[in-house]
């Protein structure tokens, strides 16, 4: 169904100087090049949506992904909404734009804007470690764990690994915080005990601060980390190797790295509210896309912001993320030139190993730019 979105167009100071700067990154690491007659178009082609939905049904057919939620973003206004195949591959079930998916670590950028708020609260400061919040209860006989902050967690800078289980099941550094970059779902973990400690509540009052701060502000109708009993009606299942696995959750704590169960639609809202802020909201939304040029980048890659990996494509700069459960898999990307992005659900573990992903993406008009 096509949405007709109410978010004005806001013109802003801070959005040219992110642009400007994003615009210098480009330039100086990125290898694509302009059209030959010089007038690159940030703008994606008008959305056929007829079109639309009769490809991605016709490119889902044999990929081993049985369901699929997306949203499509123009303008800064959610262009599209639309469910595809099944929520079970043995039962059936339709995917619907009210089915919940696992958001998988589409979860950190929506928690990296919830930690900005508390910033700008003055619950924590981003660049103090943490230690001096609440020391970390995994990490008491190594000093280097007085020196994380909130900004090098963000950053994936902590010398943390993914998951503890990459380090023999004890949680350990693997390099020295904030010399390198390394994707960490730890260091979330860590900075979501942080923020429970300050705050004074546990997983639940913490989702109730997250749903009053940010779900409910950005008009959300299912956005949530913990766990309730009315989850399962609306969830698909997830998929590996084509074969149901659940819908119950991997667990019922507040993951900060993980556990976000939400709809493509809601995603889009969080990604139409960071692409044309409101007012007093702006400051917090330029923070946490300001490219963190002072921290260690990815090889190869452009330094991050706080929230989302940066891309340099043809079309200009653009703000992604990528997300892997196991059996749930999901990707989103945004421009601030353009307005226009792009959310993907997928229930299987096959959304981006049969090329799904990127032939949506193509189709769309944007670059498949990922290894």
């Amino acid at each position: 169904m096509i949405f007709q979105g109410t978010r004005p167009r806001r013109a802003g100071g801070w959005r040219s100087l992110a642009l400007c700067a994003l615009a210098s990154l480009a330039a100086a690491c990125s290898t694509t090049t302009a059209p030959a007659d010089g007038t690159a178009d940030s703008r994606a082609p008008e959305l056929d949506v007829a079109g639309l939905e009769s490809f991605v049904r016709q490119e889902m057919a044999g990929t081993g992904v049985p369901g699929l939620s997306m949203a499509v973003i123009r303008d800064g206004e959610i262009a599209y909404s639309g469910g595809f195949g099944v929520r079970n591959a043995q039962t059936g079930g339709a995917v619907t734009t009210d089915t919940l998916f696992e958001a998988a670590s589409l979860s950190k950028p929506v928690f990296a804007y919830f930690a900005m708020l508390q910033v700008e609260k003055g619950v924590i400061e981003l660049d103090r470690p943490l230690y001096e919040y609440l020391p970390h209860p995994d990490l008491p006989d190594d000093p280097r764990a007085q020196e994380l902050t909130a900004r090098m967690v963000l950053t994936h800078a902590t010398g943390l690994p993914n998951w503890r289980s990459y380090t023999g099941g004890v949680l350990q550094f693997v390099f020295d915080p904030g010399t390198r970059y390394g994707y960490s779902g730890e260091g979330y973990e860590y900075l979501r005990r942080v923020l429970r400690h300050e705050l004074g509540v546990n997983d639940d009052g913490l989702q109730a601060v997250f749903q009053a701060e940010v779900a409910d502000e950005i008009g959300a109708d299912f956005m949530s980390y913990t766990w309730d009993a009315s989850i399962p009606e609306r969830k698909t299942f997830g998929h590996r190797n084509g074969i149901p696995t659940d819908n119950d959750g991997h667990d019922m704590n507040f993951g900060a790295a993980y556990s976000l169960n939400t709809t493509a639609e809601d995603y889009a809202r969080f990604l139409t509210a960071l692409i044309r802020p409101d007012a007093s909201r702006a400051g917090t939304v330029e923070r946490l896309l300001a490219v963190q040029d002072t921290m260690p980048a990815e090889e190869g890659e452009l330094h991050r912001s706080l929230g989302f990996q940066i891309k340099a494509t043809a079309h200009g700069l653009r703000y992604d993320h990528f997300g892997d459960n196991g059996d749930f898999r999901s990707y989103c990307h945004f421009s601030l030139d353009s307005g226009d992005g792009l959310v993907l659900f997928g229930n299987s573990d096959a959304l981006f190993s049969s090329g799904l992903a990127r032939r949506i993406v193509e189709h769309l008009g944007e670059e498949w730019v990922y290894d």
